[in-house]
């Protein structure tokens, strides 16, 4: 407890009171003979009475309501609402206008509320709710008088308190406590609490931080939010939804008033002023007080109390005395809350809080609520590294910071097992809204220094491994932990797998691929195998391509297929690899690997690079050929006919290899059926057909190439025919052996293509190469047909002939009509587009039916029927 007011005797043995208001330092009283008083309360001058009027009632003043900002007085006595000017002391309680509508009027509540007018100027809403019998009939002040609001609560019981929140109005009854939002049409009722459970008690309510209620309910005040209580689709009625924890005093309240931060309450025989906010409420007992029957609070710091004929003043001692007892007795939240109501200046005011704030952690701390702790750490803006630095295990380096905000760690305790980890834990949740502040604080800025961040991510780290190692490798691919030290850390603690997110994140590749080469062969490790090494050399990218080579090569060594996959993974990084520079690294050191990867990058991702084209058909080349040499040694060789079937779709297929560069590279005593692919890449359709007829024999190939090329070259069917009846007598290529079927003319095959490719044959050409011998009866069907073609062609052309003729003669005439047409065009001639006439030199158009318009008429009608 500390002395949070003062009282001051204002008035002993003096007129009968039945009711009071205040405001500022005035207070009014109503007496039971019907009297209004005025007293002005200094604590300089001392108590100077201000207004009297002796005959304001013939009936006791039962309640009064001030609206100190319009000067206006509202007073309830026989039964009906009065209103009086206060605003000029010499007028006494001038009265100004007395309701007929409020008559039978036992209790009132009023909403006051100030916004600006539809004119912009600040106006002061009045609004009056009348408990009158059984129902709350609701008026507004207009002006000089109060007009209704076409309002009306039907209540189940006479009350016996109201207060008016905003839209909700709660009532207290007898034996309970309801709630009624009237913005419904009709009112909606809420039930809350009973009023009492063991004793008669009359109902309190009162206004607490403008917008919660304080209810009693036997010992204890309940705290209820009125925006629960609006309407909703679907809401169910009763039932108090607040989670605020009661009150409790010391006997049940009588009356009760709040001055921010305290409620103030009249229970029997005291006044008690309590806080709201800690666990050991009480804050101040008024024993002297012991016969109040009223209780009013005037203004911030101010209450007045009254007994039947006693009045007194209670004022808050002023803030910075309360705050320095509070500190004292280590009540920081309540001295939290008296520095924010404080009229200091608000720089100083901030300051203050805020080392009070860093009290209440370190107390907090000390009492091991980390986590409570860790919010009042946060709420001071402290640096992060003064909250690590309560942790000597988790301190990396010393480091200077602020005077003011620095924690004393001395008489910080030791902490073990369970406290250490539940310490770790609230640190952690600090940590991690203290890095999200300092890396927007870093966007916003554009700064670069990190320092500070990188100290939370290393203390981050330590305490994830202490209690949560799941969290440490997102934690460090986020990369801003201490690389040092965290690589000490992740050593000790034997997390390999997480070292080489580190190292990754740093950019310290080479260490990782070090590390990653070393744990390779280690059973039970997690770095044990092939896999982990292959995926971070996969992301890597082009420009660390000297590392990847470096650390490839043990790869490739131990499993070359798995290791080719560092380079021919479907991986954007990997697919950006400078392919010429990977295939020179695999040309000079594992040429086994050269065609895999030039088949990769050539089937897969389709490249059209000439120069590998020409690659991969050279080591196809080698490979048949070499295989070809085993095969014909005896060796039994699966892989040479797919192998072979790939070079050839790849000579026929592509079409971005150079025909003449790999012809200079292509045997000549072997592949010729490959050969002749490249050869008929380069049009040597000689060349290629002596190749099918003279060393192959194979007359389908043949005849397939000179079907393929004869819309580009047409007397390819008479140079096949030409190698099949006039062979040479050396090979194409030295080395190799003629087919015997076409050592000599091959009378029959050259019959079947002449039969088969007449029109495509020329006669003449090929007359000449038929043998001397040959008997005109083996060229019948043949001269047959080309006869017929000549004739049957012979006969197009005239009739085309004929027919052309006809057209010119018939497109003639048609032009000799035309020419002999006339029409006249002079100056009285107008134009039917734009209706002018024909000036000098006009360009203009005749339509077929005779109408003459301008040219630009006519080519503004063109566009227009265009669109």
């Amino acid at each position: 407890m500390h002395k949070a007011y003062s009282v001051q005797s204002i008035l002993k043995q003096g007129v009968q009171i039945e009711a009071i208001a205040a405001y500022g330092n005035h207070v009014i009283l109503g007496t039971r003979s019907g009297q209004l008083i005025m007293y002005s309360v200094d604590e300089k001058t001392g108590v100077d009475m201000r207004m009297f009027n002796k005959n304001f009632s013939k009936k006791p003043i039962t309640q009064m309501e001030v609206v100190a900002v319009e000067n206006l007085l509202f007073v309830l006595t026989d039964n009906m609402i009065h209103v009086c000017d206060i605003s000029r002391i010499e007028n006494n309680f001038e009265f100004m206008h007395s309701s007929a509508d409020t008559k039978g009027c036992t209790l009132f509540t009023m909403d006051v509320d100030t916004r600006k007018s539809t004119t912009g100027e600040l106006a002061t809403f009045i609004r009056i709710g009348c408990a009158i019998n059984k129902r709350i009939v609701f008026f507004f002040w207009k002006k000089d008088k109060l007009a209704s609001l076409e309002l009306a609560i039907e209540l189940i019981d006479v009350p016996r308190a109201i207060s008016w929140v905003n839209q909700t109005v709660c009532v207290g009854y007898k034996h309970q406590y309801v709630i009624y939002n009237i913005s419904c049409t009709p009112p909606k009722m809420h039930e809350l609490i009973p009023t009492s459970s063991t004793i008669s008690q009359d109902p309190n309510i009162c206004l607490i931080r403008k917008n919660m209620l304080g209810i009693s309910k036997d010992n204890y005040l309940m705290l209820i939010d009125p925006s629960q209580y609006k309407a909703k689709e679907g809401s169910a009625d009763g039932g108090m939804n607040n989670k605020t924890t009661p009150t409790m005093w010391t006997s049940p309240l009588l009356g009760l008033v709040w001055d921010e931060p305290y409620a103030i309450g009249r229970i029997k025989n005291a006044i008690e002023i309590r806080s709201l906010v800690r666990k050991d409420t009480l804050v101040q007992s008024l024993p002297e007080l012991k016969n109040t029957r009223f209780l009013v609070r005037s203004d911030k710091g101010t209450i007045f109390a009254a007994a039947s004929s006693e009045l007194w003043c209670i004022r808050m001692v002023n803030i910075p005395t309360q705050r320095e007892e509070l500190l004292l007795q280590k009540k920081f939240q309540l001295a939290i809350e008296l520095t924010e109501i404080s009229e200091e200046e608000i720089n100083d005011k901030a300051q203050t809080i805020r080392q009070i704030h860093m009290l209440y952690a370190k107390e907090l701390f000390t009492n091991k609520e980390f986590s409570a702790a860790m919010k009042e750490f946060e709420k001071a803006a402290i640096d992060p590294y003064d909250v690590i630095r309560l942790f000597p295990s988790l301190v990396p380096e010393p480091k200077n910071s602020v005077e003011d905000a620095t924690v004393p760690t001395s008489t910080v305790p030791k902490l073990e097992d369970h406290d250490l980890e539940n310490a770790y834990m609230a640190l952690i949740e600090f940590l991690a809204q203290a890095r999200q502040r300092e890396v927007v604080k870093l966007l916003d800025t554009k700064s670069s220094s990190k320092a500070l961040l990188e100290i939370i991510d290393t203390t981050l780290l330590k305490c994830y491994l202490q209690t949560n190692d799941a969290l440490v490798a997102p934690l460090l691919r986020l990369n801003q932990c201490h690389l040092e030290e965290s690589e000490r850390l992740l050593k000790k603690h034997n997390k390999l797998s997480e070292l080489i997110i580190l190292y990754d994140g740093k950019g310290k590749h080479k260490k990782a691929l070090t590390l990653l080469r070393e744990q390779a062969n280690v059973e039970g490790s997690v770095l044990q195998g092939l896999q982990r090494t292959i995926g971070y050399l996969q992301a890597l990218g082009a420009e660390n391509l000297p590392l990847i080579f470096e650390f490839a090569d043990w790869v490739l060594t131990e499993d070359p297929i798995e290791g080719l996959t560092i380079f021919t993974e479907e991986l954007l990084a990997v697919e950006a690899l400078p392919r010429a520079k990977v295939l020179d690294f695999l040309v000079s050191k594992y040429k086994n690997l050269v065609i895999p990867y030039l088949e990769h990058i050539i089937d897969v991702w389709d490249d059209t690079n000439t120069l590998r084209h020409n690659a991969l058909i050279k080591e196809y080349s080698k490979e048949v050929q070499r295989q070809l040499a085993e095969q014909k040694n005896g060796e039994e060789n699966t892989k040479l006919k797919p192998l072979r079937a790939k070079l050839y779709k790849m000579l026929d297929e592509s079409q971005h290899y150079s025909p003449d560069r790999v012809l200079q590279d292509f045997p000549t005593t072997m592949l010729l059926e490959e050969r002749a692919l490249i050869l008929g890449r380069l049009k040597m359709h000689e060349k290629v057909l002596a190749i099918y007829i003279q060393v192959l024999g194979d007359v389908t190939k043949a005849r397939t190439y000179a079907e393929a090329n004869y819309e580009q070259d047409n007397d390819v069917f008479n140079k096949l025919l030409e190698i099949i009846l006039k062979p040479m007598q050396q090979p194409p290529y030295e080395g190799v052996s003629m087919h015997p079927d076409f050592v000599k003319p091959n009378i029959k095959v050259a019959l079947e293509l002449l039969n088969a490719y007449t029109v495509k044959i020329e006669p003449v050409k090929i007359l000449e190469y038929l043998p001397g011998d040959m008997a005109i009866h083996e060229l019948k069907n043949y001269l047959e047909t080309v006869i017929r073609t000549d004739l049957a062609e012979e006969h197009q052309r005239k009739i085309m002939m004929g027919l052309l003729q006809s057209e010119a003669t018939r497109l003639q005439t048609a032009i000799d009509i035309e020419r002999k047409k006339c029409f006249e065009l002079n100056e009285s001639t107008v134009c039917p587009e734009c209706k002018k006439r024909f000036a000098n030199q006009t360009a203009f158009v005749r339509y077929p039916n005779g109408q003459v318009v301008h040219l630009s008429c006519y080519d503004r009608c063109l566009a227009a029927s265009q669109q």
